[in-house]
């Protein structure tokens, strides 16, 4: 077996990434690039869909009445940032049996890195400073749920408002766990037409 770079791999998924790690740096990155790119994107989807299921007419035919601003424009950017950076670090733990293996740990940061680049507001490292006091990743789906609700004044739409998000971003792991290994596995010029396709989204 290859080296581990220490970590013993416990389970089939990082054994599987394994095979695929990247060459030297500039590969690392343009892979941790796509992924961010890529999970920016479905997280931009999540977060509409969460809203559109807030905001959708009662049984009376009644909409919620809600404030569309440039003040909750950048509200709503910061929030997919949110869920961006949370989404990475979900994806890193969704399978998680044992230590990340050093170089898989490595791809992460990247990836918090591009997603700082493609959303300056919050910084990755002032989104997981927000959720280091909860353990385990349900804890956080519910913490970042009920936080964002509220941040998006959604609070008073619906039942289950703020318990909803955070289902839906645990719902998301096998999602996350296949876009990690395309973004591993696929070759440059498959991810480079990928994200091309993704810019037009």
């Amino acid at each position: 077996m290859p080296d581990l770079d220490g970590s013993e791999l416990t389970n089939s998924f990082y054994r599987k990434l394994h095979n695929h790690r990247p060459e030297d740096e500039r590969d690392r990155w343009r892979r941790a690039l796509y992924f961010s790119t890529a999970i920016g994107i479905r997280c931009l989807d999540l977060l509409s869909d969460y809203m559109r299921y807030c905001l959708r007419p009662n049984q009376m035919g009644e909409a919620p009445d809600y404030p569309i601003n440039a003040e909750s424009a950048e509200v709503h950017h910061q929030a997919v940032k949110e869920l961006l950076g949370l989404s990475i670090w979900l994806t890193m733990v969704d399978q998680l049996e044992g230590d990340v293996p050093h170089w898989l740990r490595e791809f992460f940061i990247d990836c918090w890195a591009a997603a700082d680049k493609l959303y300056p507001e919050p910084s990755s490292q002032e989104i997981m400073t927000l959720y280091e006091n909860q353990l385990g990743s349900e804890k956080v789906c519910e913490a970042v749920s009920y936080k964002l609700c509220y941040k998006l004044e959604l609070e008073d739409t619906k039942g289950d408002a703020c318990i909803k998000l955070g289902e839906m971003l645990r719902d998301n792991g096998k999602a996350r766990a296949d876009l990690l290994f395309y973004a591993l596995s696929a070759k440059h010029d498959a991810l480079d037409k990928s994200i091309d396709q993704l810019k037009d989204y």
